[in-house]
């Protein structure tokens, strides 16, 4: 995931030879439902054809399809859906499922801004005071629900002092082949949007059994800055993990700006449709070990200033790290977040952590009840490094064990000096980048994020007057894993 200005927040960033083009394991079109459209399907989830449930634990809801006729290549084409909103002056995010069965798009219940959410729950615009909390507005809807958990409700700023209104929850349930569009207000910007794909969710787009929150998930992030005045941002995020539900593409339409043929970040967008039950690492030989490491950063003195000059390098080992040394200033001048200096010793991280090994098995069966390893063939989740760490550890991303793999942007304390795991203190310790884990997903997908702060190979950007388009289950000629140079 990128931090980008506006502070983007995700919970929680080799070119691909073939792309899987044929259908997607486990989307049967026998279970695939007609439902409504996307724009009425909302929150509510109008789907009345499609079983509670479709896709979810066990690798069923797989990871996308061309489709359920021979040579198509998908739902959205067929129903004349797939194509980038129109350009006739209003910016539009267009969320499009060519998967051959139901798919509920999750949006960040509290960065999404009002404008983008459905409207047609039965808690819309209740009384609350308690804003950006959820606290009063998950009871008043608990109560409203018909006994049906609607998950965390937020209340949300009316603009009348201090009085808010119960919001409904940024999901989408959209059927094979079906749209939903949200239209972007003129002078509106959309700060840190995330949001996830999920299959087997209730009414209300809760309780899912594969992707009920970012948590353990894939992700797909963008930010408008204002109109006019910055930049569109938007990737696509490994960094928690990858399920068989996750198979999405991403790309920017219209807003006055051509693709840039010197520029694979400029106005363009990508897919991935990696294959959890055979590309995600097993824990074998068969995949590639996580890069060879744990070494000193190179440092040098600039403008008095002792910084690390060049890559530190990755280090496959968690109870281990690379030497930092001493008198090191990370953010000099306050460049990339804020300025601090490591006075400790080079070997503090050298003593603590979980070492995953240079070979993990990442596969994994997630759902409600948490995650345990899968029966061959029965993965639905591919696990990160954070991810993998605090499951198998069974400790929060800040434990020691884990915390040079997740990285929470937090100081800690060693014998009296201060480290910040924040961008440039996670990067220069090399754990994160250092798993197998990355080097399977960057096989397959280049473009997509695999750890925190993977900016350089992982973040598109347009103008700000570009619409967004996604796709679950991307057909590979509109959304192609990578381009050729």
């Amino acid at each position: 995931m990128r931090l980008l200005p506006a502070v983007f927040a995700a919970v929680s960033t080799a070119g691909f030879a073939v792309l899987l083009s044929a259908g997607c394991s486990g989307d049967d079109p026998s279970t695939a439902g007609a439902g409504g459209s996307g724009a009425s399907s909302g929150i509510g989830g109008s789907m009345a054809t499609t079983a509670p449930g479709t896709g979810g634990i066990g690798g069923t809801g797989g990871d996308g399809g061309s489709g359920g006729n021979s040579g198509s290549r998908g739902p959205a084409y067929e129903a004349g859906t797939a194509d980038c909103p129109p350009e006739d002056g209003t910016r539009r995010i267009k969320l499009v499922n060519n998967c051959t069965s139901a798919r509920w798009f999750k949006l960040d219940g509290r960065t999404t801004p009002t404008w983008a959410r459905p409207t047609d729950c039965p808690w819309n615009g209740a009384a609350c005071t308690d804003l950006e909390g959820v606290g009063q507005c998950s009871a008043i809807a608990q109560g409203m629900s018909g006994g049906v958990n609607p998950g965390p409700v937020y209340c949300k700023a009316t603009g009348v002092g201090a009085q808010g209104a119960c919001a409904c929850n940024p999901y989408f349930e959209i059927a094979p082949g079906e749209e939903h569009t949200i239209d972007m207000p003129a002078s509106a910007p959309f700060a840190s949007g995330t949001g996830w794909l999920a299959t087997g969710c209730n009414a209300f787009g809760d309780g899912c059994t594969l992707g009920n929150d970012a948590a353990k998930n894939s992700t797909f992030e963008f930010t408008y800055d204002p109109p006019g005045q910055g930049t569109l941002w938007y990737d696509i995020s490994a960094v928690n993990a990858w399920t068989t539900a996750s198979a999405i593409g991403m790309k920017s339409c219209g807003g006055g700006s051509d693709p840039d043929p010197d520029n694979v970040f400029w106005c363009r967008g990508t897919g991935c449709r990696f294959d959890v039950n055979d590309q995600c690492p097993d824990g074998t030989a068969a995949f590639d070990p996580a890069p060879a490491g744990c070494g000193t950063c190179p440092t040098m003195v600039v403008n008095g200033k002792q910084v690390i000059v060049g890559s530190c390098g990755t280090c496959p080992d968690g109870a281990s790290a690379n030497r930092i040394p001493t008198g090191t200033v990370f953010n000099a001048n306050n460049i990339g977040g804020n300025e601090w200096t490591w006075t400790g010793s080079p070997e503090f991280a050298r003593t603590f952590g979980h070492d995953e090994g240079v070979h993990a098995n990442r596969r994994y069966d997630c759902g409600p009840g948490g995650c345990t390893a899968a029966a061959a063939g029965q993965a639905n989740t591919c696990l990160g490094g954070c991810d993998l760490c605090t499951v198998s550890q069974n400790v929060s991303a800040g434990d020691n064990a884990c915390l040079k793999y997740c990285c929470p942007d937090s100081t800690h304390t060693y014998n009296g000096a201060t480290y910040r795991y924040d961008s440039a203190g996670c990067t220069a310790l090399g754990v994160q980048a250092g798993t197998d884990y990355s080097p399977a997903v960057k096989g397959e997908c280049p473009y997509v994020y695999t750890f925190g702060y993977e900016d350089h190979s992982s973040t598109f950007r347009c103008t700000t007057s570009a619409s967004l388009l996604l796709q679950a289950c991307p057909d590979p000629t509109d959304f192609p894993s990578s381009f050729e140079p």
